[in-house]
């Protein structure tokens, strides 16, 4: 397949655990974005590169580019094991040719990966095994006897290689994402009730009594459902509609008489900043209007 490749069969040394990892927390996409860079494959050949980005570019185009390599990897059989050969192929140290006889004596041994104490007795006579053996065994490589350039060992159980969920910090990064289907015409509804309270009396004439009250509480509830707020986002938005229906919440109040106010809406604030997606509406809304 490969000319600079040794004749087969041959044993190969590579990096099992960080392939194992690649599956766990890479996605395709991001495979095929470093493979390009040049920060993936720079020890495969040209054809095993180009075949690696043609699996991976059919995989983007199946909507399979988002989701985790594991993932992927249950949903398509048939690449899938492509993928990981040429993942392990990218991550092998080291390879040696194998003569028949010993070959066969080690697959003997095991249809898998072999450890160096598999190799003990044949290392002896042989430097090039020896090399390899101690090589994998002082970095904690693997080794596998193979008949193709890419045919190294899947991953028996891809249950698991489930993706490692990172914990969430409270000031992590949140992108935000406009609200769909139900939840937008709830959204939509609440806000649209909350206006229409406020501009029908307006329409007729008169200022509403209290537009902090009802239409406020709408406005308020459409937005905290529209962005899913978590639950400090639910209470600071309540906080910041009591603090606004207060009995010395006027236009001509003083802001001495404000001040016993001031704990309550701090708190509001407060929360609200704790909350990442109404951090995130906040980033959206700036990038919005500084464009």
């Amino acid at each position: 397949m490969v000319a600079h490749l040794p004749p087969l069969p041959f044993l190969a040394v590579y990096d099992r655990v960080h392939a194992c990892d690649l599956l766990r927390s890479w996605t395709a996409q991001s495979l095929r974005d470093a493979l390009h860079s040049g920060h993936f494959g720079a020890t495969l050949s040209p054809a095993d590169r180009a075949e690696l980005d043609g699996l991976l570019t059919a995989w983007v185009q199946r909507a399979l580019g988002g989701v985790f390599l594991r993932d992927a990897l249950c949903v398509d059989e048939q690449r899938g094991p492509q993928v990981f050969g040429l993942i392990c192929a990218g991550l092998t140290r080291a390879r040696a040719t194998m003569q028949a006889d010993v070959a066969a004596l080690l697959r003997s041994r095991g249809t898998g990966d072999l450890t160096p104490s598999d190799l003990a007795d044949l290392a002896i006579h042989d430097p090039a095994l020896a090399r390899l053996a101690d090589l994998a065994a002082h970095e904690g490589l693997a080794l596998a006897l193979l008949d193709q350039p890419t045919g190294y060992p899947p991953p028996v159980n891809l249950d698991d290689l489930l993706p490692i969920q990172p914990s969430t910090h409270p000031f992590s990064r949140e992108v935000f994402t406009p609200p769909t289907g139900l939840r937008r015409a709830a959204a939509i509804s609440l806000a649209v009730g909350g206006m229409a309270l406020m501009i029908i009396p307006m329409l007729g004439g008169s200022i509403p009594q209290h537009p902090a009250g009802m239409p406020l509480a709408l406005i308020t509830l459409a937005l905290v459902i529209g962005i899913r707020a978590m639950w400090t986002g639910w209470v600071g938005a309540t906080c910041i509609w009591l603090v606004a229906n207060l009995p010395v919440f006027r236009h001509d109040t003083g802001l001495l008489a404000l001040l016993p106010a001031l704990p309550l809406l701090a708190l509001g604030l407060t929360l609200l900043f704790f909350d990442r997606r109404v951090r995130a509406l906040w980033a959206w809304v700036r990038r919005q209007i500084s464009r």
